[in-house]
């Protein structure tokens, strides 16, 4: 999972896992990204169904060169009102 949500939502609480590509931070995102093999499948989400930057993610990594990209539209508010796993950051 990449998360596009800013950073400071982000530490509050994220998907288990997900890795923070804070949208209008994308460019500073390089070198972790570098590390992540082009073909493996992701899913971009962000807080919810009212929130586009999700999508933006997922069309500026395909632009990277990431080719399987997915949306998770309904996003964090829909994985917190399920009660999916979810951890916080320092």
């Amino acid at each position: 999972f990449f998360d596009a949500r800013h950073d400071f939502e982000f530490k509050q609480g994220h998907i288990r896992g997900a890795i923070n590509v804070p949208l209008n931070g994308f460019e500073n995102q390089k070198a972790t990204l570098a590390k992540i093999p082009p073909g493996k499948t992701f899913v971009t989400y962000c807080d919810g169904v009212e929130c586009n930057s999700s999508i933006a993610l997922a069309a500026k990594l395909h632009e990277a060169g990431f080719t399987n990209v997915k949306i998770f539209f309904s996003g964090w508010s829909d994985w917190t009102s399920n009660k999916l796993p979810i951890e916080t950051s320092p």
